[in-house]
């Protein structure tokens, strides 16, 4: 393993995004899933003897669950890793932890993971400004917690830039693994976990060199990334 690979130590690692990841790490440069955390597989660290963790890691991926979120946040800040937080659902008490952990380590938290993605929310802004009836329609596999985190970017992002409101329609129709995204004349489908688990490496990758100056997005991201299109 080389000194410039990116170590990640992933909590949740049963999961459907760390499953994939552990296929798909070999197509990224320099990443490395080393050590795995979740509640039942015996195969791995639980949440309840983090202490035990023997393998270096460089961050912290969380895909977990609300529950298990406190220990590995406390994990964390404890051995001074990044983190990267996937985990859906997080009570307002764990967001203000996140901020005030984020001045102390490196925390990205996601709304969104998919470079591809990012692009469209980028040109649903551009389209908001020029046009008034909004609405986004998002449709997704049938056991996916709507509304979308995705969609609360769009709502977010529309509303700081545009000072607009738009409406979300949040749709569980596919039994494929498919989210699916329209504003007007835009669209945007993902299928799977390939992807996003690659996306989630390489966001593990930069975010090993940040500092902690607040929580990151993806947004942030890439405007501090001198090359961000080749993401897209």
């Amino acid at each position: 393993m080389s000194d410039k690979t990116t170590k990640i130590l992933w909590s949740g690692i049963t999961g459907r995004t760390a499953t994939c990841a552990l296929k798909t790490q070999n197509e990224i440069d320099n990443v490395k899933i080393v050590a795995g955390i979740c509640r039942t597989n015996p195969n791995y660290y639980n949440y309840e003897s983090l202490e035990n963790i023997k393998e270096e890691y460089d961050v912290i991926v969380d895909f977990s669950h609300t529950d298990s979120f406190d220990k590995v946040l406390d994990l964390a800040l404890k051995n001074k890793k990044p983190l990267v937080i996937g985990t859906a659902k997080l009570t307002e008490e764990q967001s203000h932890n996140i901020e005030e952990a984020s001045k102390i380590i490196p925390i990205f938290r996601g709304g969104n993971f998919q470079f591809k993605v990012k692009k469209f929310i980028d040109d649903i802004v551009e389209y908001a400004k020029t046009n008034n009836d909004l609405k986004l329609i998002e449709t997704h596999y049938k056991t996916k917690k709507i509304p979308s985190e995705t969609s609360k970017v769009i709502v977010r992002r529309v509303k700081d830039e545009t000072g607009k409101t738009i409406d979300v329609e949040s749709n569980l129709e596919y039994d494929e693994l498919i989210n699916d995204y329209k504003v007007g004349p835009l669209h945007c489908q993902t299928k799977g976990f390939e992807q996003l688990s690659k996306d989630v490496l390489k966001i593990a990758s930069i975010m090993k060199n940040k500092k902690a100056t607040g929580v990151y997005d993806l947004d942030r991201l890439l405007k501090e990334e001198e090359t961000n299109e080749n993401y897209y």
